[in-house]
Order: structure tokens, then sequence, then C-alpha cells
């Protein structure tokens, strides 16, 4: 398939030729170019199907020179369209330096790019032209387009089974060398992280509770917990520009920033939220307090406090952070808070769209996506033994329970009315309910939440 059939388009017809000479001389020259280009980086379409038959040789083990790669193209029917013998044979005998194929390479690679920008362009105009998107919209889809080519992402409907059982085994080997049950990222919380082996590239995870039961302390908790295992493995590399894990993506929609670092410092330091409110601190809570300052501010974690910021601009701003520091996940505080891009008919549609794109977001990245949602009045109100939480109970949309892969209510006996009550103890008994999970068990999990130190923890079990 052309990406831009132009006659005029960028090329460089001598160093494409130059790859393909270089590809039927030298095996090791072969297996270094085939990580660099694919039959679409070509322009010339006859250079585009002598590389596919160099491809096609290669992946069933079979030498590749003039001989081989005449046959393959006469097997796949493919020789008149490369120009026939005649033409291949002028190819092997423009014999280069094979320390120069790379650069070669590299020289077709940079033309390619500069086609699939050009085409990307021309339909950025067209989405202009035809005025049926908003202008959030066509930015969005423009910015993606130039993030997918700067990646050199190669498009790729279907997976082989063989593709697909190599990544299983490799997973396998991994898990089974590993000295832990945790596959992905840790969650801070033990029994958390055992039921779940970690949060996933991919997958969006739900946290959903009632005002004031924590669930913007347990996001920060984890947060926190993703971010210092960023900075250890930082650490341990000496890379200390760029984590290797990943920077970690916060929008706080509800509270300010000011706000945020409060209680994130109140729970590193263990000293409570009164600090903030006057008062002397003893020497020992001072220390304290400046030694969670200095760790923390090397944190690679970074917060967005926008207001009303809708899904595209989310997209936005984390594909820009993963360009300048490395993703490890996003969370979001919280998914009502969000606006829609205009169009949806009513609030339970803008929410499915919201909805939908933090889950292609999910997929689109490869990292978790911690979305933080209100629960409906329901939630408290369900009679009989079971009381706990339901999926129906999510507010606005049945398509948030349809998206997540893993969703978690945090439930307290009293709610709201509990909280506000002054006599209320500050350590609170809280349910962590896993209510459900595409890959592992639903249940539950009894915590602690110290509200003076925004913090939870696993209670201690008997």
């Amino acid at each position: 398939m052309r990406v831009d059939p132009d006659s005029a388009a960028p090329r460089s017809v001598d160093a494409e030729r130059g790859v393909l000479a270089g590809v039927m001389t030298d095996p090791e020259i072969a297996v270094e170019v085939f990580g660099l280009l694919t039959p679409e980086d070509f322009h010339d379409a006859r250079h585009s199907y002598v590389y596919r038959a160099c491809m096609s040789l290669d992946s069933r083990n079979r030498y590749i020179d003039l001989v081989t790669v005449a046959e393959e193209l006469e097997r796949q029917k493919w020789l008149e369209l490369s120009g026939g013998i005649d033409y291949l044979t002028g190819l092997a005998d423009d014999i280069p330096i094979l320390a120069s194929v790379r650069q070669y390479a590299e020289i077709v690679r940079e033309k390619s790019m500069l086609r699939r920008l050009g085409a990307a362009s021309r339909e950025t105009i067209r989405e202009i032209t035809e005025g049926t998107l908003i202008a959030a919209e066509i930015i969005d889809r423009a910015e993606k387009r130039v993030f997918d080519i700067a990646e050199k992402t190669a498009d790729q409907d279907f997976l082989s089974m063989e593709e697909l059982v190599g990544v299983g085994m490799r997973e396998f080997e991994r898990v089974s060398q590993s000295d832990t049950h945790i596959t992905g990222l840790s969650t801070g919380f033990d029994r958390l992280d055992w039921m779940t082996t970690g949060l996933h590239g991919g997958e969006l995870v739900i946290i959903a509770a009632r005002p004031s039961v924590g669930k913007t302390t347990l996001a920060i908790n984890m947060a926190l917990n993703i971010a210092r295992q960023s900075s250890d493995t930082d650490r341990q590399s000496g890379d200390t520009a760029r984590p290797r894990g990943g920077a970690v993506c916060f929008f706080s929609l509800e509270m300010a920033g000011r706000e945020l670092i409060k209680r994130i410092l109140s729970s590193e330091s263990k000293v409570g939220m009164d600090v903030w409110k006057g008062g002397n601190m003893s020497s020992q809570a001072m220390l304290d307090f400046t030694n969670a300052c200095d760790w923390l501010s090397s944190l690679p974690m970074f917060v967005n406090e926008r207001a009303g910021i809708t899904s595209l601009e989310l997209r936005a701003s984390a594909r820009r952070l993963r360009k300048r520091f490395g993703l490890s996940a996003v969370f979001v505080d919280y998914l009502q808070l969000m606006r829609g891009i205009g169009g949806e008919e009513n609030r339970q549609q803008e929410i499915a769209r919201i909805s939908g794109d933090l889950k292609a977001l999910a997929k689109d990245l490869d990292v978790p996506v911690i979305a933080l949602s209100q629960l409906s009045r329901r939630a408290v109100s369900h009679e009989g033994p079971a009381r706990l939480p339901r999926l129906s109970d999510l507010r606005e949309s049945g398509a948030i329970e349809q998206d997540a892969d893993l969703v978690i209510f945090l439930h307290e006996e009293g709610g709201e009315e509990a909280y506000a009550d002054r006599s209320y103890p500050r350590d609170r008994s809280v349910k962590l309910v896993i209510g459900k999970q595409r890959n592992g068990p639903r249940g539950e999990i009894d915590m602690i939440f110290q509200t003076e130190l925004g913090r939870f923890l696993e209670m201690a079990r008997d």
C-alpha cells in the first residue's frame, strides 16, 4: 500500500537500491535493516515487492541472494510487479559499501516519514475543509497522526497465532523467573496486588465511592507508590533525567494542586493535617516533614489541576508528558468532572464517550488509566445483608462498567453522614471491594482510612 503515490513526494531511489543490494549481499546487514524498515517505507513499488520477498525468505530461515529472491518473487507472482528479472539483476549489481547500508536505510526511513507527514497534513486539511468535526477533534486526530509518525508505529490489523504464542511464552518465562506474583505496577497494598497481580498497561481501572469515603486518598497512595517504583529504578540505573518506569500523571479536576500537596505531604511525612491549621511543630515532626519534602521533590509525578478538561485535552497532555519523561500510569480525579467534546445528546452519552476515550487512551499509551468515579445515592440504600455497592450504582452511565477492566469500590457503613460527625474516629474502617475484574477474582479487603494522615492501610488479619 502506497502512503503517497505522488512522484514528487520525498524519496531517494539510490538509497532504496543500495538497501536492497545490501540485503541481498550480506545476511547480517539484512537482519539489521529488517528492524528498521517495512515494505511501506519504499517509495518505488518495485522495491517494496523485492523487500517483501526478502522478508518472506528471512521469516522461513532461507538464505537471501539474487537467485532465492527471484524464486520467491516468482512464487508469490510478484516478479513482474518488481520490474522483472533484468531489473532485479541490476539491483544486485549495485554492490554498496556494506558499512553504508545502515545510513541508506535511515535515509529511506526519513523520506518515508516525510511522505507520511505530508499524507497526514493533507488528511487534516481535508477534515478542516469538510467541516464535519469540531476543532478539538481535528487537533486531536492531527496530533495522534504526528505522534504515530514520530514513533514509527507500524499499522497491524491482526497478530498471527505464532506471534501471540511468542508473546505468551515470553510473559510466562518472565513470571516463572520472578520472585513476586506482581506482573504489573504495584499498588502498594499487598492483598490488592495479590488479587490483581498489579495494574497493567491498557487497563481502565475505576475507583468508585460516595463522597468523603476516601477515593482521592486511595488514588494518591497508589500514585505515590507507582512513582516511587519509577524513582527507585531511576536511582539504580543512574538515570535521573528520564525515569525508566515512566512518570505518573495525575489529573486533579476537583482539587487544586496546593490542596493536593497538603494531603501528599501529610501522608508521606506522617505529620497530621492539623499542621496546616497553624501552631507549633515538634522538632521530630519538622524533620519528618522536611525529609518528606526532599523525597517528594525527586519523584517523577506530575499534577494537572485544570478543571473541566475534555478527554481530548487530557489525551494530548498525557502524550506530551510521555514524550518528555515516559509514562507509567494516568490518574483522573474524577470522571464525572470531565467535559464532553460536544455533540452528545445527553449527559449519559457524554459520560459514555468519556469512559470510552479513557479506555482507548489506556490501550493507545499502553499504561493503566485509573479514573475515580462517583456512586449514585442508591449505593447507600441497599437492603439486606449484602449492602455493598454494585456496578449498577456507577453514576450517570452504564458504559463505565462495560469499559472498565477493574472496578474497585470503597464502602463505609454510615458513609457521608458518619464523616460529617465530629465525634467519629479519625481511623475509620473501610471495605475495599473488587466489584469487577476481567482477569482475576472479585472479593473484599478490610482497610483502615487514617483521615488525618491521608493514607490507607490494609487491616491486619487475625
